[in-house]
């Protein structure tokens, strides 16, 4: 692919530049410029806002410079052409999940080193025990840290208590609880399909679940089924086994039973997110998606009558059978988030460094949620605070 040659080019022009790049402040006479990239300020980032106002605030002698980029999104073109062209930001907000991949071609500077350094000494200092394990190891490659989580956004299953009331006695017919959300593949089909309604020209009218609706897909499906995606030298993609199809097959039934993959996003099509969620207006009775919609239901849609429960798992899986009959985890999901990096090149890496240390820690993520706390106050809307990458915070 494109950015794979890119990016396989790139190793090649760093491995040339290593020695020349600066690691250190520069002149420390003067005021020293802080790049950040990957931060975008708004109205719904005045928590972020407020970390680096607070930080420059305690350290005058920096000039923070912050610059959107795509927050957090950005072109990966941008940062390849800033790191060979020796212009790189000192630090990036990057998606926790292409970490590794910007590693594995030296592109990124390890933290190990910095957090070995300074563990003992400084009290803001991250350290792996301060952290959940999967945000924590999504930002390790080859043993060595390159960076330090933020927010961490969890997927559960968002039901819809008063949906399932209406179906109650449907559903109490066909065996399942109408107070309870499924648990297992076969019962979120069995809910689905009571649930879901059609127009009388055989459009949907309501879902009762729709396999790929909210940040729900494939890959999650097959971790609860035990899929693997790579072999165990992790060179190889095993991604066409018997497990994942597995996997597949229940989004395919989710589907079919009502009515086709087409018909389902022909009705998706008539939404659009936040306000018009589909889940907020009553027309979807189940989805699973991100901690964030618990934001979006405070602000736009206070009058949902919802619960949260497990993503549904294999049937085999939730009740121990099979070659799942010694599996310690029934529920299966899937983490994202961001952390906070050093890319290759960066002209001021100690203080860098120290931004990602106060911004990271206990304080700083306490300063962020305290400020958007008092601006949602002043709109008049509800807060709901982030999940965070931090067992702290």
């Amino acid at each position: 692919m494109r950015m794979q040659r890119c990016l396989t080019l790139l190793a090649a022009l760093i491995a040339v530049q290593a020695h020349a790049n600066p690691e250190s402040p520069v002149d420390s006479g003067k005021k020293r410029d802080l790049i950040i990239w990957g931060i975008a300020f708004g109205p719904d980032s005045k928590g972020a806002e407020a970390v680096v106002r607070e930080f420059q605030r305690r350290n005058p002698d920096i000039n923070v410079r912050v610059m959107s980029m795509g927050a957090g999104n950005m072109n990966p073109q941008k940062l390849m052409t800033s790191i060979v062209g020796n212009v790189a930001p000192d630090v990036i907000n990057q998606d926790r999940f292409t970490i590794s991949d910007w590693a594995s071609r030296g592109t990124f500077v390890s933290l190990s080193p910095l957090i070995e350094r300074d563990r003992k000494s400084d009290p803001l200092c991250p350290v792996p025990e301060q952290y959940y394990s999967a945000p924590w190891d999504e930002a390790v490659y080859d043993g060595q840290v390159y960076g330090i989580p933020t927010g961490a956004d969890n997927r559960v299953l968002y039901y819809n208590k008063a949906m399932f009331r209406a179906k109650a006695t449907e559903l109490r017919a066909a065996g399942l609880d109408p107070e309870r959300a499924p648990r297992t593949w076969s019962e979120t089909l069995k809910y689905s399909k009571i649930l879901t309604e059609t127009n009388s020209d055989g459009t949907l009218k309501k879902a009762g679940f729709l396999p790929n609706f909210g940040n729900s897909w494939l890959y999650m499906y097959a971790f609860q089924n035990n899929a693997e995606f790579l072999d165990k030298e992790r060179r190889n993609c095993t991604l066409a086994n018997e497990y994942s199809q597995e996997a597949l097959q229940f989004m395919v039934d989710g589907y079919d039973l009502i009515g086709g993959f087409e018909k389902a996003k022909a009705f998706e099509s008539g939404f659009l997110t936040k306000e018009n969620d589909a889940f907020l207006i009553g027309k979807v009775a189940m989805k699973i998606d991100g901690d964030w919609i618990i934001s979006n239901l405070a602000r736009y849609g206070p009058q949902v009558d919802f619960g949260v429960a497990p993503a549904p798992v294999p049937d085999d899986r939730f009740y121990k059978r099979g070659r799942f009959t010694e599996e310690k985890d029934t529920f299966i999901t899937w983490m994202g988030g961001y952390s906070l990096a050093i890319p290759r090149g960066a002209r001021n890496i100690e203080d860098g460094w120290k931004y990602i240390k106060f911004a990271t820690s206990l304080e700083g993520r306490r300063i962020e949620m305290a400020e958007q706390q008092k601006w949602e106050k002043l709109r008049g809307r509800l807060f709901v605070s982030k999940q965070q990458g931090s067992r702290e915070a």
